[in-house]
């Protein structure tokens, strides 16, 4: 059943028989060092000797030592009473006392060196001076205090960064309420303990010395609570006015069996539970992660300050006593404003380092709070902190319940302030017998130190140790066990039962002392502070302060990251910053600065001019970013590259410039500089070195004063002065301590600028050179290989510079495609167009003389086919295909002109007119474009006008002229214009049997134009070409008519020989335009076939031909070409082939009504194809 304690009244303890036993001595002493249970030894809880956590070893050159936490590597947060016996100007570092913090798990080697030279920092023994030190004035405002039971923080100032040591996360949130509390684990927070104080067992207390060895144990936190809280319940009453709040823990008996242990806070012993001793104080409460849900990393929650004892028989760190610590959340204010060391950054934008507008403070990333949602997170308190007038929360319960079923045995839940019943109530165990302390293990010889005692703080007399005026307590009977005091008078006669002291006895001990045998505390000023510090009024709840570099709240503008060591004589605060540059903007450096640490990251860009220095004390950390160092960066640890770029042409001291993931780039990137780096560089497989190379021997530089090891990736960047006609080399690294290791490779500047490493004791050469386009492009891909030839023959060539400077620098891919583009595909088409209109010319002719009869054509002059209507539609663009001809051909008849009367009648003048359409095979290509069918289509007209004189019915000689335009379209988006201007004289001569001879000469010209629209990079070229050659043909045929009924067949044999004198051109446009030796196209046919056509007179006539065709000339199937004033031969290109057998078909249709006859007609190349021809044409003839 579960009782209602108020705190108006008596304590359990006074109203049982068990009063007098209890009420006769409770000591609180400050603390103490770690302490274990009789199952193991002080050996056993040691940290390894060689061991840094974060915990440290204080020690003032009089003696005293406590332990401490680093939180920063400026700070160490300790307790106030190590120090609070003398002013804050004593611990100047050339003040009254010295002192210094040890964070090896062994602390005696540090301590020796410093104090033998001169105490001076040394990092290899994690041993730091100490140049200033702040404690809480709160410490000593109240007298009840004693000077370590509230208030009780400090932190110390190291002259030099603790950059090799970890720091501690302080949480300066209170634990939230547990709830009901556990029988066995109590309130549930699992802490770890850790100290280099004094040691021993839980039996005898603590019976061992100091031996400068750092000591662990575990507890469970038993409360959350003050002293008034406490000893009202114990004594039912306060016994002095000490309202705040303490984190506190007992140290449970795993036997059960001592007689002093009664359960203080109710949980049940750990298995390697401990406690705190003489050495300890100043020493973190953690939580630690792997027994706690609230947190993934291990939480300093409180800072210790001392232990409390309850009988005159029971010794200090024995069981049943406790140890007490501050909240850190109770004085978060005073922790961020005596904490030296100041996380700032810049803000966004660019703006100079000596701009004070252009920084802010940040939060420290080791500060935590619980959030709203009860998560953990980096954070600060959003209001004041309580201080020592803080009484709220508490938690846990407080008991009274020695092992057994005991008169009065009960508990009190101190968030509810209800009773609860104990837990033990087993019988009561046979006291064990008093453990005999041991013995002193030694003096601790400190060379160039007065010889101490090694035993920390000075044991607890055997008598009981009062408060000045008090009344000795005698014992009387056991009552609720051997060794228990009973003592009644001491409440009743009203004595102070509670005595709060600094130390037991009077020895001067080597410790933490918090009032040496009571001595007189530092005094307050009038201002409310020890030395005249002036305090901010402050209470619980109240709105924070504007923030200010002083108060350290994050936010503060208005000053200049430059450290500031401490002057403590003349009233200057110790101020250090870590500096962070993350948002987008460049800080420029303009002046020489001091700071602890550099960390750059995100788009932020740090300018450090020329004449400016940035040192460093502790590292230069690069995330992301940019530093360009003109002036000089000094680092007293390495500078760590992870990522980012790092460029200029100044100086970088450190040990170590370690490139792990990022840039280097000496100079600027585009310029040539040299980067100095005076110590040892570190470049990683993941690194770049970026490197501007310029004319031969001019590059940027990295300057290794001392030993570079070197890997990754080099990356090259041409600027003003390269050139790729001859091999340039340069020296990118030198190394006066050697270089080691080597590039895993360059990124090559292109496909055809390739590097090559020379490495020797102290310098990395490089050189560059073009190896041949050839080993870049397909073999496999003729147009690719001929313009590697020109290219590779053309290096150095003025003519053709530009197409090295785009070409040179760029890829594989690029270089092969940009040559497929280039593919002189014209080329074909000129010859196929060439090809074709020798055809339609041998076509025309050839109908013109097999259906030419005087009877017809005599005395006539006939228009055939619209000429120049067909002429104006095809230069207007108009496209009309051979049926369209046809058809309009026969439609408008009666718009045919028709002239008379000055024509004999041996004698015919005509005007003809057609279309022609038609393909010709393109050139070869390995990549023709996306829907390219291999075939160059064309089209065009042709306009024809002769005289005819006939010399009996069907033997005549004519003469001619013949105009034809075509257009085609070519592979690639290319294009090309045919024009031919013929004269020809043709004839027929009818011989006897049937026999007919016939011939044709043609002389002309023929006027090719070519465009091709190519690139090179993102510059556009479009290169023509306008040249005419000459043309001769002639053809010769000898057939047999033969009358079969109402059908002439013919059947015959003929030849024809043509050619065309090309000219060699050279394209105009610039860029990769080609001087083209166009080769003659020479032909020589034999055709064999049959003519059947209607006897002459017939109203309906028709003609139809069948010819098989040979070519006995073997025509080049390629062309060669270079580049416009190119040097050395010409490359070859491929032609579309050519066929040697192929067919020919012509159809023509003649009605006769009258004096007016109508002809229809269309011959066209079968199976062939490299040239495919169509002509359709049409014809109108009056007779006279």
């Amino acid at each position: 059943m579960n009782k209602n304690f108020g705190h108006s009244k008596r304590s359990v303890l006074l109203r049982t028989a068990a009063a007098g036993a209890i009420a006769t001595l409770a000591l609180a002493t400050p603390a103490q060092a770690i302490v274990p249970n009789d199952n193991y030894t002080p050996a056993d809880i040691s940290d390894p000797e060689d061991s840094v956590n974060g915990i440290g070893h204080f020690f003032r050159t009089d003696g005293f030592v406590c332990t401490g936490t680093l939180i920063n590597p400026r700070a160490v947060l300790f307790a106030a009473h190590c120090v609070n016996d003398l002013p804050e100007t004593d611990y100047d570092t050339n003040g009254a006392i010295q002192s210094a913090f040890s964070f090896s798990g062994n602390s005696l080697p540090g301590f020796i060196d410093w104090i033998n030279n001169g105490y001076a920092s040394n990092p290899d023994l994690f041993v730091y001076n100490i140049s200033q030190i702040a404690y809480n004035p709160d410490s000593l405002v109240d007298p009840n205090a004693f000077g370590f039971l509230e208030g009780d923080i400090a932190v110390a100032t190291l002259s030099d960064p603790a950059a090799n040591i970890p720091t501690w996360a302080l949480l300066f949130s209170p634990l939230p309420d547990p709830g009901e509390i556990d029988d066995v684990d109590g309130t549930g927070y699992h802490v770890k303990i850790s100290g280099y104080g004094r040691s021993g067992s839980g039996t005898a207390g603590d019976t061992f010395g100091i031996d400068w060895r750092r000591k662990s144990a575990e507890n469970m936190l038993g409360a959350l609570t003050s002293f008034d809280a406490r000893n009202n319940f114990l004594f039912g009453s306060p016994f002095g006015d000490l309202p705040q709040v303490l984190y506190r823990l007992d140290f449970d008996d795993p036997d059960k069996t001592n007689e002093f242990d009664f359960n203080l806070y109710k949980d049940e012993p750990l298995e390697v539970e401990g406690t705190t001793a003489g050495g300890d104080s100043g020493g973190p409460l953690i939580l630690d992660a792997a027994n706690n849900s609230l947190s993934t990393e291990d939480l300093q929650i409180g800072v210790l300050s001392g232990g409390s004892r309850f009988f005159g028989g029971q010794v200090f760190s024995s069981y049943g006593t406790e140890s007490f610590y501050q909240p850190l959340f109770l004085f978060a204010d005073y922790i961020a404003a005596v904490n030296p060391y100041r996380y700032v950054s810049a803000k966004a934008g660019d703006g100079d380092w000596e701009d004070a507008t252009h920084w802010q403070t940040d939060l420290d990333p080791a500060y935590r709070i619980i959030d709203e949602n009860g998560n953990v997170v980096n954070g600060f308190p959003d209001t004041q902190s309580g201080g020592v007038d803080q009484s709220t929360p508490q938690f846990g319960e407080v008991c009274f319940d020695p092992e057994g079923d005991n008169l009065g045995d009960e508990c009190l839940d101190l968030a509810t302030g209800t009773g609860t019943p104990p837990v033990r109530n087993t019988p009561t165990p046979t006291p064990s017998p008093t453990a005999t302390p041991g013995s002193s293990i030694g003096v601790a010889q400190i060379p160039n130190a007065q010889a101490v005692s090694p035993t920390g703080e000075a044991q607890a007399s055997a008598t009981a140790v009062q408060a000045a005026g008090s009344p000795q307590f005698l014992a009387s009977a056991a009552i609720r066990g051997e060794g228990m005091i009973v003592e009644n008078i001491a409440i009743s006669s009203g004595a102070t039962i509670v005595e709060d002291i600094a130390i037991s006895g009077g020895a001067t001990p080597v410790g933490e002392i918090a009032i040496n045998g009571g001595a007189t505390p530092v005094a307050i000023t009038a201002n409310g502070g020890p030395e005249g510090a002036e305090e901010t009024p402050q209470a619980e709840g109240d709105p924070l302060p504007d923030p200010t570099l002083d108060n350290g709240l994050a936010g503060a503008t208005d000053f200049v990251p430059d450290n500031i060591d401490a002057d403590v004589a003349n009233g200057v605060n110790a101020r250090y910053f870590e500096v962070t540059l993350s948002q987008t903007g460049t800080t420029s450096l303009n002046s020489d600065v001091t700071i602890d640490r550099l960390n750059v990251g995100g788009t932020a860009g740090l300018m450090i001019n020329s004449g400016a220095s940035l040192s460093a004390l502790i590292d230069v950390n690069q995330t992301a970013g940019r530093i360009a160092v003109d002036g000089t960066l000094n680092s007293v640890g390495d500078y760590s590259l992870f990522s980012g770029l790092l460029s200029g042409s100044g100086t970088i001291n450190a040990p170590f410039l370690t490139n792990i993931a990022g840039g280097i780039a000496p100079g600027t990137v585009g310029t040539i500089g040299t980067l100095t780096v005076n110590g040892n560089a570190i470049l990683s497989s993941g690194s770049t070195l970026m490197i501007d190379i310029g004319a031969s021997g001019d590059s940027d530089l990295l300057a290794v004063s001392e030993e570079a090891n070197i890997g990754g990736t080099v990356v090259f960047s041409p600027i003003d002065g390269f050139q790729t006609v001859t091999p340039s080399t340069y020296r990118i690294v030198t190394a006066a301590g050697g270089v080691t290791d080597e590039f895993d490779g360059a990124a090559q500047i292109s496909a055809i600028l390739l590097s090559e490493f020379s490495y020797s004791a102290n310098a990395v050469d490089v050189t560059i050179s073009a190896q041949s386009y050839q080993n870049v492009v397909d073999a496999g891909n003729p147009v690719q290989t001929s313009f590697a030839d020109l290219m590779d023959n053309n290096r150095g060539n003025a003519a053709v510079a530009d197409l090295f400077t785009f070409l040179d620098f760029t890829d594989a891919g690029t270089i092969q495609a940009t040559f497929d583009s280039w593919a002189p595909t014209t080329e074909s088409t000129v010859q196929a167009m060439g090809q074709a209109f020798l055809g339609n010319v041998s076509d025309f002719y050839q109908n013109r003389i097999s259906l030419a009869d005087r009877s017809s054509n005599g005395g006539t002059i006939a228009v055939i086919g619209r000429p120049m209507q067909l002429a104006a539609t095809s230069l207007g663009g108009l496209a009309v295909n051979g049926a369209s001809a046809l058809s309009d051909a026969a439609a408008n008849a009666d718009d045919t002109e028709i002239r008379s009367g000055d024509v004999n009648e041996n004698m015919a003048v005509y005007l003809a007119g057609g279309f022609v359409n038609g393909d010709g095979g393109s050139m070869p290509l390995t990549n023709p474009a996306q829907g390219s069918d291999g075939e160059d289509e064309f089209d065009g007209f042709f306009i024809s006008g002769g005289l005819e004189y006939y010399f009996d019915e069907a033997s005549f000689l004519g003469i001619s002229a013949y105009y034809s335009d075509v257009d085609a379209t070519v592979a690639l988006g290319n294009s090309a214009q045919s024009k031919a201007i013929m004269g020809s004289i043709y004839g027929r001569k009818a011989m006897s049997g049937g026999l007919v001879l016939d011939g044709r000469a043609t002389l002309g010209t023929y006027n090719a134009e070519t465009l091709r629209s190519v690139s090179l990079g993102t510059q556009s070229f479009s290169l023509t070409t306008d040249d005419d050659s000459m043309v001769y043909a002639a053809e010769l045929g000898l057939s047999k008519e033969m009358e079969l009924n109402d059908v002439i067949a013919a059947p015959g044999i003929r030849a024809r020989a043509a050619k065309i004198n090309f000219s060699n051109v050279s394209e105009q446009g610039g860029g990769p335009a080609l001087t083209i030796i166009r080769p003659d196209y020479s032909s020589i046919q034999g055709l064999a076939g049959i003519e059947f056509k209607s006897k002459p007179g017939r109203k309906l006539q028709m003609r139809a031909s069948m010819n098989y065709v040979h070519e006995f000339e073997n025509n080049p199937n390629s062309f060669g070409a270079n580049f416009v004033g190119g040097n050395g031969a010409v490359a070859p290109f491929a032609l579309a082939g050519r066929d040697k057998d192929w067919g020919e078909v012509g159809i023509g249709l003649r009605y006769n009504m009258g004096n007016v006859s109508f002809d229809l007609s269309a011959d066209s190349t079968v199976g062939r194809s490299d040239v495919s021809s169509q002509v359709y044409s049409g014809a109108i003839s009056f007779r006279f």
